[in-house]
């Protein structure tokens, strides 16, 4: 509604008019900015009405894969390991949908006020049972650790009159400490307002888990029992029950599958740090996912991204994709301009076709189809290469420690003459092998690839092969061979996330059940904008001053 002016009406005609015209404008302007904001509020009912149906179609399903038939052809250890992958896939779907519902709700309210007061009140769905093993109870003969929060101020909020406690609150989580469990009780006075009959209590600090049982710590325990110790949860499960804490695998796939959410957030804070470097190391593993339907896993695979060798804080981030397809790494990469080292996979030769991307190539490779075929049967032509590319590594060896401008004088006067003669070797030598033969593709490959291979000559921050990546993958073959799999895309996103933090973490030195702890604690109440502070690089040097 149009509020009445202040001032007196003019008696002009014309000034009269262009009152009226002012009033129909701001009139007109309102409308428009109301119908606005009503239509941004609709798309995010929209957005949100689709992703609350998607969530609760793949918790469904999920649902239906965990109690439905299995499979006899499976062993007691694989049937466990299916069941967990599917519990902990489930958790994480239910959390997410609660995050959703919660966050619709605002959405919702959002629309009773102000310019979308007039528009129609979409009902808020209702949250969906879930699915919970029970609360176990705490063992009693558990150590108890009390920590008392003192109420912010004696003064109700409400009349200003003094309140006094009439009780508490007691809240018990379980904690672990390497070795041992203990329960840390959390005690709030409640204080009574007699004037008003107001009562109330100080608030619990947030947890990794709202309303949960553990505390960040066990969680961080959980996490990093399965990805960094290699350790299924049905293994933990019984290590639990040995020291007298009864915690099914039900529960700890929930605290796994709700604990990852928050991962994911450094995950993604890393692969934008990532992408600031213009020298990357890039490679791809398998990873199996779990494929119920068919009774069998399919294989997906693990894209991994790594800094430069000697970034003054290096940064590995993995990517989850459903297959090995080039496309992937063109999503990853996206905009991002510099030099990629990669082995000699055809997926990347898209992104080299861009002027905007470098090929490095890796002398590793090139070594290791030489010595593939001196494995097969003596062979000169292969000892002579193979004699030739310790000389270059022998060079890298002694200018390990040097600064980039004196690696590129060193490699230029050093490795420079010693690559040009092996240049010509190899042309010459292609000439004379078996044109098919298993030294000519050894060959080959240098050959085809020598602008590539010779271009750390003139960068010094480059490595002269794509070692670094591949060692960041050790973590995952190891893990492979003892979960199998994972559940579903969305638990191999959070597998890349997980390992992501792990990894960047071995790099900068941080042993990674202390830095979990500290995160999941700090991140519930966290400012996404501070949110670089928690990154491995940053925290280690908080945590040192």
């Amino acid at each position: 509604m149009i509020s009445a002016p202040q001032t007196p009406l003019p008696t002009s005609p014309d000034a009269l008019r262009d009152l009226v015209l002012s009033l129909l404008q701001q009139q007109e302007e309102q409308e428009a900015e109301r119908t606005r904001i009503i239509a941004q509020q609709q798309a995010a009912i929209a957005l949100r009405d689709e992703t609350i149906a998607r969530l609760e179609s793949t918790i469904a399903k999920l649902q239906r894969w965990r109690f439905g038939r299995r499979s006899e052809k499976l062993s007691p250890d694989q049937i466990s390991l299916w069941e967990e992958a599917l519990d902990t896939e489930i958790a994480a779907m239910e959390s997410l949908l609660e995050t959703v519902l919660e966050d619709s709700a605002a959405v919702t309210a959002g629309r009773a006020e102000g310019a979308a007061a007039d528009a129609q009140t979409v009902a808020v769905p209702a949250r969906p049972v879930r699915r919970h093993p029970g609360r176990m109870a705490i063992p009693a003969h558990l150590p108890r650790v009390e920590v008392r929060h003192d109420p912010k101020t004696c003064t109700c909020a409400q009349c200003g009159g003094p309140l006094e406690t009439v009780g508490e609150e007691i809240s018990e989580k379980l904690d672990y400490i390497p070795g041992r469990f203990q329960v840390i009780r959390h005690i709030r006075p409640k204080l009574a307002c007699r004037p008003c009959g107001t009562l109330e209590s100080p608030a619990l600090p947030a947890q990794v888990i709202d309303k949960g049982l553990p505390t960040a710590r066990l969680v961080a325990h959980v996490m990093t029992a399965k990805h960094v110790d290699h350790l299924p949860l049905y293994r933990q499960e019984t290590q639990y029950q040995r020291a007298g804490v009864p915690i099914s695998r039900a529960t700890l796939c929930s605290w796994l599958g709700q604990g990852e959410y928050w991962i994911s957030l450094l995950a993604e804070a890393c692969k934008r740090a990532l992408l600031e470097g213009k020298i990357l190391h890039a490679d791809e593993t398998p990873l199996p996912v779990l494929n119920p339907g068919s009774g069998k896993t399919d294989k997906a695979y693990l894209w991994v991204y790594r800094s430069q060798a000697d970034a003054p804080h290096p940064v590995v981030v993995f990517d989850y994709a459903p297959d090995r397809k080039g496309i992937h790494a063109q999503h990853f990469l996206g905009d991002w301009q510099g030099i990629l080292q990669t082995d000699d996979y055809g997926g990347y030769d898209a992104l080299y076709r861009k002027e905007q991307i470098i090929e490095a190539g890796c002398w590793a490779h090139v070594r290791r189809h030489f010595y593939d075929v001196e494995q097969r049967g003596p062979s000169p032509v292969a000892q002579k290469a193979l004699a030739w590319i310790v000389k270059l590594y022998a060079i890298e060896a002694e200018i390990k420690e040097s600064l980039p401008d004196q690696k590129v004088a060193a490699r230029q006067q050093r490795a420079g003459p010693l690559l040009e003669a092996f240049h010509a070797w190899l042309t010459e030598t292609q000439m004379q092998v078996a044109p098919k033969s298993g030294i000519a593709k050894a060959i080959g490959y240098a050959l085809n690839r020598w602008k590539a291979l010779t271009l750390y000559l003139e960068e010094g921050q480059l490595s002269i092969d794509n070692n670094p990546v591949e060692r960041a993958l050790r973590g995952v073959a190891i893990g492979r061979k003892n979960f199998l799999f994972v559940g579903n895309d969305a638990g191999g996103e959070r597998a890349a996330s997980f390992y992501s933090i792990i990894e960047t973490c071995k790099l900068n030195g941080i042993e990674p059940f202390a830095y979990l702890c500290d995160v999941l604690e700090k991140l519930p109440t966290w400012p996404n904008k501070k949110l670089h502070e928690l990154l491995p690089w940053n925290w280690k040097k908080s945590a040192l001053a």
